[in-house]
C-alpha cells in the first residue's frame, strides 16, 4: 500500500506560520511554506534591566582591579560604549555583537571575571534581533 503524503497547508496571509503571543525574547523561524513573514521583537524592561545591572556589575568588578592589569581600562572604555545601545539595540546589532565578543576576550585575561563577562554578554545578546 503505497504511503499518501500529505500536503502543506496553503498560506492564508502574510504572516501564515508564524503565532507570536507578544511574549518573544528570541528569534522566530518562519515554516518552509511562509510567504512575507516579519517578525517583532518585544523586549520587555526587566530584559533591558537585566542587562544593566550585568554591565554594573562587571564595571564594579573591574574598577577594584584598575590599575592591577592592562586590559582593565579597555575592558572599561567597551562598557562605556556597549551601555548606551541598550536603548536601540536594534540598531546595530553586528557592532554590538564585536564590542561584546572583544569585552569577553578582554576580560578573560583577568582572573575572575570571565563568567562575569559572559553574563553581560549573554543578557546584551538576548536584546538583539536575530540574523
Amino acid at each position: 500500500m503505497p504511503i499518501r503524503r500529505q500536503p502543506d497547508p496553503a498560506p492564508n496571509g502574510p504572516n501564515f506560520g508564524i503565532i507570536n503571543t507578544g511574549h518573544m525574547t528570541g528569534p522566530a523561524q518562519a515554516a518552509a511554506f511562509s510567504q512575507n513573514v516579519s517578525q517583532t521583537n518585544n523586549i520587555t524592561n526587566e530584559a533591558v534591566t537585566e542587562a544593566r545591572e550585568s554591565i554594573e556589575g562587571l564595571r564594579r568588578r573591574l574598577e577594584e582591579l584598575r590599575g592591577q592589569y592592562p586590559e582593565v581600562d579597555a575592558a572599561l572604555r567597551d562598557l562605556d560604549m556597549i551601555n548606551p545601545r541598550l536603548d536601540e539595540p536594534e540598531r546595530d546589532p553586528g557592532t554590538l555583537r564585536y564590542m561584546l565578543q572583544n569585552l569577553v576576550e578582554r576580560c578573560g585575561g583577568i582572573p575572575n571575571l570571565l563568567t562575569a563577562a559572559q553574563l553581560v554578554q549573554s543578557t546584551v545578546l538576548a536584546l538583539l534581533p536575530g540574523s
